[in-house]
């Protein structure tokens, strides 16, 4: 019986890691979050696509490219879903006091803040969470090999 190898369990770590970097990051460039089901939503289907890719993609380089894929997408999404509305911004999403979706000016929606900065922002997320998923994915094998030792012993 062949074991399931430690990056295969844990991938899904990485997704969360993905999007509350990107998140981080949409928003410190002046960007705005979308409403929490949206972000659990992207939660969830970056979980999936990290646990889908753990056993195909495997190298630096294209483990990178996964990563900078998955913060424009995340960034396509936080401007889609997100918009300077009346309200906390996470939670009453759209559903300001008096506001209709037509009352809303065009250039609302749209990022605030520097494009150049928010490009840069997203790219340390891509780094950031490529490290820490290595990071994450060298301690778990280390914990992992530690117990097959004292298991065997």
């Amino acid at each position: 019986m062949s074991t399931i190898p430690v990056q295969d369990k844990w991938a899904w770590v990485s997704g969360l890691l993905a999007v509350g970097l990107g998140l981080a990051a949409h928003m410190s460039a002046g960007g705005s979050a979308p409403a929490v089901p949206v972000l659990l939503g992207f939660a969830a289907l970056c979980c999936l696509a990290a646990q889908l890719l753990a056993r195909w993609v495997h190298g630096p380089l294209l483990l990178l490219l996964a990563s900078g894929v998955a913060q424009q997408l995340l960034h396509f999404g936080f401007a889609a879903f997100g918009g300077y509305f009346p309200g906390s911004g996470l939670v009453d999403h759209l559903h300001g006091v008096g506001q209709g979706l037509g009352d809303v000016p065009a250039a609302a929606s749209t990022g605030g803040g520097s494009p150049h900065l928010m490009l840069y922002t997203h790219m340390a997320a891509a780094i950031l969470t490529l490290v820490l998923a290595a990071g994450v994915t060298r301690v778990l094998n280390r914990a992992s090999l530690a117990a097959t030792r004292s298991n065997t012993a």
